[in-house]
């Protein structure tokens, strides 16, 4: 570098100095309002990636369910029915409901808090706009439109469904029949063994 090209430099430095704050100062509310949803959205997927591999875990008790209702089936399919449920539901609860608050809230010391607060409510449909809004941005799933093959149905409201069927089984002592059972099977394993799996590598975990 020569004594021009020197000059020039300094020159260009010291102009960036004087008008780069001027025009953020001018300009900062429109780069706010251009940039701010994608470093929220990072910010977020960063939150919830360490929540993940914070709980290496996590899903386990889930799988542990679906598990159990395939080796209950057979002989057993209330019971089969009552457990694949239940795997559904944690997957949706414990697996992406509970990772997903955690990220969304930005101060530490409320996390914890404020992510028990929202697992006291479990009814999926009070779950449904939370969870199909941020797994559609942050998951690549859309619980809106997403179904099992040959399903006629959503994934989302044979859920719904079959939960009602498992709270007449456990709160009013209904019994169901094998092709029941076998369908809160398959929800539970689309849920657990496709959906959960999907999040996780739009986030590169496995």
């Amino acid at each position: 570098m020569d004594e021009w090209d020197a000059w020039q430099e300094e020159g260009l430095s010291n102009l960036y100095n004087e008008l780069g704050p001027q025009y953020v100062r001018d300009h900062g509310y429109e780069l706010y309002q251009e940039y701010y949803p994608q470093i929220i959205k990072e910010f977020t997927s960063e939150r919830l990636k360490s929540f993940y591999i914070a709980h290496p875990a996590l899903a386990l008790p889930a799988f542990d369910a679906l598990r159990y209702a395939r080796s209950l089936r057979a002989d057993f399919s209330t019971a089969a029915l009552v457990f694949a449920a239940t795997a559904t539901e944690l997957g949706i609860t414990r697996v992406l409901l509970e990772p997903i608050v955690y990220g969304l809230v930005h101060i530490e010391g409320l996390a914890t808090a404020i992510t028990d607060v929202a697992m006291q409510h479990r009814e999926l449909d009070r779950l449904r706009t939370l969870l199909t809004e941020i797994l559609r941005e942050i998951g690549g799933v859309d619980f809106k439109t997403i179904k099992r093959g040959g399903a006629k149905d959503t994934l989302w409201n044979e859920m719904k469904n079959l939960q009602a069927v498992r709270n007449g089984v456990v709160h009013r002592g209904q019994t169901v029949d094998c092709a029941l059972a076998d369908l809160s099977i398959n929800v539970a394993a689309m849920t657990l063994e496709e959906v959960v799996p999907q999040v996780l590598a739009k986030l590169h975990l496995h």
